[in-house]
């Protein structure tokens, strides 16, 4: 076992790929609640969340008491036998969504990780409906695997890398418009969705599916309108294509509801869901109706580790502490309370706009000139980190990749206590402050 002295001497750029892109060379000694201390000594609030992976904090008591007692029980069988976790949380879910969309009870297909779960919706979108080609909005991510990457349209650094080789894909990948406007005049003749509209009066009897994100992500955290969510709706049933939402990060209780599109009034054909699900664990997955799940036969996709018995058990031990607690509800108050907050600092010191729902805000920073700046952004979080707090950046301006991480997100854990939420948004302002 590594000593104090050994992991502050070891040189973790030599030991681990640098390709991930670490925040810091800060190594977590310990982690509970909302705080992360280092083998430095360094302790931080964290308003990052494992990227909105701790709905719950670090090392919440009922998450790991779940994780030990069915550690001693059954700790994997893949795709072998079903458990009981693994039931339990599917039926959990399926009530969530019964709430959610309605119609025909949904079944579950879990997975390891999002970008995966991204894969498998889209096989299933392939076999369902016959067609191949797929649509995805600018400033969209939905994952790293490769077909995730070329549907994915927000960063550049996470696919033009690979440009050349993912051309087959993007043959059958169109992006349209990001979803950015404040909604559809009576005339629609400014609306985000008319390139939506065009692309599939072109092409609409070849597209399986569109892909959106309720609230963008690594795009911005920008949350759709609810008129262009509507007309989405509108224009993929017309083509008869599945619309599949991408609750990867908003999910969960993150936006103020149990999934980001319920803020829009739609209901989508499938749900791609992670992060938060697995209470600190890697699991993810996809729901959809039973029939529309059941276009699929026994082999056609599968899973060694994907819904294990662990990441089952400590996801639905954190799903019901945030149905009894009243998370949800929590991180909508709070976060309009955030919210309102930093919007007092608009004009001033490059904050140029607030945004998002529940805990899952962007504060967008730019220039004199009206530009994105990417670089005070990234000094604020610096500054932040210098301070205590841990945020990250997002944000990509459409067409210019220098301007991306031009926002500062926030995904404190739903239950952060109220004065450690508001010592790190006043962390925040300060550090705005002397960045300006």
């Amino acid at each position: 076992m590594l000593t104090d002295k050994h992991v502050l001497e070891l040189n973790a750029s030599q030991l681990l790929s640098e390709v991930v892109g670490f925040e810091t060379n800060e190594v977590a000694r310990t982690a509970l609640g909302s705080s992360v201390t280092t083998f430095s000594g360094r302790e931080f609030i964290d308003f990052t969340g494992g990227i909105a992976v701790h709905a719950l904090g670090h090392g919440h008591a009922e998450v790991v008491a779940a994780i030990v007692e069915q550690a001693a029980k059954v700790l994997h069988v893949s795709d072998i036998m079903r458990h009981v976790p693994q039931l339990e949380l599917a039926q959990f879910l399926r009530e969530r969504f019964a709430e959610a969309v309605g119609g025909e009870e949904w079944a579950l297909l879990f997975m390891n990780s999002g970008s995966e779960s991204i894969d498998a919706a889209a096989k299933l979108a392939l076999k369902a409906t016959g067609r191949h080609k797929f649509v995805a909005f600018e400033g969209a991510f939905h994952g790293r695997t490769l077909f995730a990457s070329a549907l994915s349209r927000s960063k550049k650094v996470h696919w033009a890398a690979y440009e050349g080789f993912l051309s087959p894909l993007r043959a059958d990948i169109h992006h349209v418009s990001a979803p950015r406007c404040g909604g559809c005049t009576q005339q629609r003749d400014d609306c985000c969705m008319n390139s939506l509209e065009r692309l599939l009066d072109e092409i609409g009897d070849e597209v399986a599916a569109v892909f959106f994100e309720a609230q963008q992500g690594e795009g911005g955290y920008h949350p759709m309108s609810l008129e262009a969510a509507m007309r989405m709706r509108e224009l993929t049933t017309s083509h008869g294509i599945l619309l599949i939402a991408d609750e990867i990060q908003s999910g969960f209780g993150r936006t103020g509801r149990w999934f980001g599109f319920e803020h829009l009034g739609i209901s989508p054909d499938m749900v791609v869901f992670g992060k938060a699900v697995g209470g600190g664990l890697p699991l993810a997955g996809f729901g959809a109706s039973r029939s529309l799940m059941g276009r699929w036969q026994p082999g056609e996709h599968g899973t060694t580790f994907g819904g294990n018995p662990i990441a089952c058990a400590a996801g639905l031990a954190a799903l019901r502490v945030i149905e009894r607690e009243g998370l949800i509800g929590r991180a909508a108050r709070l976060g309009e309370a955030v919210t309102a907050r930093l919007c007092e600092l608009v004009g001033q010191y490059g904050v140029a706009d607030v945004r998002g729902n529940g805990l899952m805000i962007g504060v967008e920073l730019r220039d004199p000139n009206g530009q994105p700046d990417y670089l005070r952004c990234d000094a604020v979080k610096l500054r932040c980190r210098e301070a205590g707090l841990l945020i990250l950046t997002c944000g990509a301006k459409i067409g210019n990749p220098a301007a991306d991480n031009s926002t500062l997100r926030l995904i404190p854990p739903l239950n952060t206590p109220e004065p450690v939420l508001w010592q790190g948004i006043a962390i925040l302002e300060a550090a705005l402050q002397v960045i300006a």
